[in-house]
């Protein structure tokens, strides 16, 4: 069976209504890829400085065929990790799991009361710095930034104007299942 690992923070766990990963992520996509072994690493509060110590034990040891990179929200409101060891978090990712086993997802937004720390401008920058990692190894992303920027943070996001709502969860599912299904195709 196909084994692909999510490998994110607390949206790729699917905190839902304060509670810790429920696994919405991971359901919504196994009922499109019934035939897909889903493995979801997701860490609420995880960095990308702190993904790449736990990249041997969270994702490489489950050799996985896929991996799907989902982080930036929380590098964004962290005061020690930069755009430039951002983009060198992801780079070393990439080089470790191998870039044509990946995916990459940029963040998305943060509602009215999170932008303190996360304020849109940041969000798009991280967004596109993804995008440019993704571009010079050549691998997929998805642009989940700009799907949701003009979208109301109502629609996408929790009570607390960080986490997803399920029909955001649904949304995510929906850009990325092609991304995912050439990926799976291009497997066999």
């Amino acid at each position: 069976m196909t084994k692909v690992v999510l490998f994110g923070d607390s949206l790729t766990a699917g905190v839902f209504n304060g509670r810790h990963p429920t696994g919405i992520f991971t359901r919504l996509l196994e009922d499109k890829f019934p035939d897909v072994q889903f493995i979801n690493r997701g860490l609420p509060g995880d960095q990308t400085r702190n993904a790449c110590k736990r990249l041997r034990s969270d994702v490489l040891s489950e050799t996985p065929d896929l991996v799907v990179i989902f982080f930036g929200t929380n590098d964004v409101s962290s005061q020690e990790v930069f755009l430039a060891n951002y983009h060198n978090n992801l780079a070393y990712m990439l080089t470790s799991i191998k870039p044509n086993k990946c995916i990459l997802i940029t963040p998305g937004i943060s509602g009215p009361t999170r932008q303190n720390l996360r304020p849109l401008e940041k969000m798009e920058q991280y967004a596109e710095e993804t995008l440019a990692v993704a571009q010079e190894f050549e691998i997929p992303a998805l642009d989940w930034y700009d799907h949701c920027k003009d979208q109301a943070p109502t629609k996408l996001l929790q009570a607390d104007d960080l986490h997803y709502s399920e029909a955001a969860y649904q949304q995510l599912v929906e850009q990325l299942e092609p991304l995912l299904a050439k990926k799976l195709t291009n497997l066999n």
